[in-house]
């Protein structure tokens, strides 16, 4: 019987959070997952292998084991296919459920209080989106190093075991690796130890040093923006985020339910705390520490934040329901209506959300699959889209789909911006210029799709149409993808093969674009190098002024101011001058 029982709390909240989430099991890649697949066809070498594992990526962010060996290591044996990757996601869930169930039995006396807070931490909305999203698999990989290294710091001050010391600095250690916030794991071993183990304080002293350090690492080499969503604001919004994330984690109650929750957790701590019994702090603490390097972030509030934060709701829920039978009846009342509303409207609102990416994969899967067929029947040819609504854009073009399935010259057709809301100098990177386009079709090189939401159908019968020619004007192209040869007529000399989407020059090269419009416009030029070198820029053979504007993970923009006589040229020629003996790497040219 003690056999069954213990395989029944093992076996349990697996069941359920397969039961729950299922359909992230079959969710497609979306949005940022095609960026971090495309990640594999940037390594041709060792140190390509080095810089793609630690180098920072999206956002500034460092997270070698979190996203960078996660993708690198599925991309390359499985490519594009989601299901290996979701089975990954759900075996680490899978393993942290056991982890937390494990940790809140030897914390609370009472045996089902495992089981409690495994329920109420998978019906967190919270946990939804990483159970169905392979991008932020960084959270679930958070969540189990920061269970694991909490799991062998109990068992440490259990035995006094030396592994058990050297696997909790282990799992300490590589949770940096998993996700920025696991830097506060310190604080939150600190506070258990305050009130349990005194004696071993000062064997997680050490790891405060650790932190600091990465953080410092970190922000040597990814310094934080100064603007947009991601540069941090330290002022009263502060609080103000912490109360949304308090509202957030809760579910879909009123902010006065929030509030009431929020004083009776309070009365929950002190309560606890005058009892000597300190779970309920540490339930506090494992929400509120893993949050505060979100705090810093008012405008990028984002709900799966709470995947690890959840996990302190868990457990102050799962302390209040050992403790129901010390309550006075009113208070065991209060207990089980807020218990009941949490995990009743936190069950929904984690259900539509898997619902809603398995829906939105779906969309993007009948895009990119659609493609793929159409470039296995007409190979060598340019696929326009049509049809592409702003949702689609953002999940199953912006982030190069295409590319991930190794298919090249896929664009959007011209004269489609209306659908879509993007900055123009984002939406021109994705836009064959009509010019192109009118030639590759009377050439019959190219053909073109609309997408009507689940199907592709072939329009290139019809596309040049006297009510659709119009639309599509025969002047030069403001943008040119210099690593594509479908751009190959706007080229001189000076280039090497396009390869992957990229196209070298030695010493220098010559492009043909359109002049600008009026006198505000500049020339802004992409090139893959992020060491400081000079670029030469000669229009129409008069120098241009360059300034670099910005450099990012693994591209520099340059601004040339061009001369005031171009407003009135049809056509421009530039030619690139290298300031390096290597040869530089070029993306594109655009005229904005």
């Amino acid at each position: 019987m003690p056999q069954i029982r213990n395989s029944a709390w093992l076996v349990l909240p697996v069941l359920l959070l397969l039961i729950l989430y299922w359909p992230g099991l079959t969710t497609w890649f979306y949005q940022d997952d095609f960026g971090w697949l495309n990640l594999r066809h940037d390594v041709h070498s060792m140190r390509g292998l080095a810089v793609a594992l630690f180098a920072p990526k999206a956002h500034g962010n460092m997270r070698p084991l979190g996203e960078n060996a996660y993708w690198l290591g599925l991309g390359a044996i499985f490519g594009v296919e989601p299901l290996p990757f979701h089975i990954c996601t759900f075996l680490t869930q899978a393993a942290s459920l056991l982890l937390l169930g494990s940790i809140v039995r030897r914390l609370v006396a009472w045996q089902p209080a495992g089981l409690c807070a495994q329920i109420l931490w998978l019906v967190n909305s919270g946990l939804a989106p990483a159970m169905g999203w392979s991008s932020i698999y960084n959270q679930v990989l958070s969540a189990f190093f920061f269970l694991l290294a909490f799991y062998f710091l109990l068992r440490y001050v259990e035995t006094g075991r030396r592994a058990h010391e050297i696997a909790h600095w282990s799992a300490f250690v590589l949770g940096l690796g998993a996700l920025e916030i696991n830097v506060v794991y310190p604080a939150l071993a600190a506070l258990y130890l305050l009130f349990h183990a005194r004696r071993y304080v000062r064997r997680v002293l050490p790891m405060f040093a650790v932190s600091a350090a990465a953080v410092m690492t970190h922000f040597y080499f990814a310094p934080p923006p100064h603007v947009g969503v991601y540069a941090p604001r330290i002022d009263a919004a502060l609080g103000t985020t912490l109360w949304t994330y308090w509202q957030m984690v809760l579910g879909p109650m009123p902010a006065a339910a929030a509030a009431a929750v929020g004083a009776g957790a309070i009365g929950l701590i002190a309560w606890g705390w005058l009892r000597g019994e300190s779970t309920a702090v540490l339930g506090a603490g494992w929400f509120v520490l893993p949050l505060l390097p979100y705090l810093p972030l008012p405008h990028h509030i984002s709900l799966y934040y709470l995947a690890v934060p959840s996990i302190g709701i868990a457990i102050l829920g799962a302390y209040a329901a050992a403790s129901l039978r010390k309550f006075r009846m009113a208070g065991r009342i209060a207990t089980l209506v807020v218990l009941a509303a949490y995990a009743g409207t936190s069950v929904q609102a984690s259900w539509t959300t898997t619902r809603w990416q398995h829906a939105r994969g779906e969309k993007v899967e009948d895009l990119v699959l659609g493609v793929e067929e159409i470039h296995q029947a007409a190979k060598g040819k340019i696929i326009l889209l049509d049809g592409i609504d702003n949702d689609l854009f953002w999940s199953g073009v912006a982030d190069l789909p295409f590319r991930a399935k190794s298919i090249p010259s896929v664009y959007l057709a011209p004269a489609g911006e209306a659908r879509i809301q993007a900055a123009p100098d984002l939406y021109s990177k994705y836009v064959l210029p009509a010019a192109i386009a009118r030639k590759a079709l009377a050439a019959g090189r190219a053909v073109v799709y609309r997408f009507d939401g689940q199907m592709l159908h072939d329009e290139t019968a019809h596309v040049l149409d006297p009510g659709r020619a119009a639309l599509w004007t025969e002047e030069e192209p403001r943008f040119v993808n210099i690593g594509d040869p479908v751009f190959g007529d706007y080229l001189g000399a000076g280039w090497r093969e396009a390869v992957d989407g990229t196209r070298r020059m030695d010493g220098a090269g010559a492009i043909r674009i359109a002049a600008p419009r009026d006198p505000s416009e500049r020339l802004y030029i992409g090139v893959f190098e992020t060491r400081d070198f000079r670029l030469g820029v000669r229009v129409n053979g008069m120098e241009a002024p360059v300034t670099l504007v910005r450099r990012d993970n693994d591209l520099s923009e340059f601004r040339a101011v061009l001369p005031p006589e171009a407003v009135q040229w049809k056509r421009m020629e530039v030619t690139f001058e290298g300031g390096t003996q290597a040869p530089l790497l070029f993306g594109y040219a655009e005229v904005r």
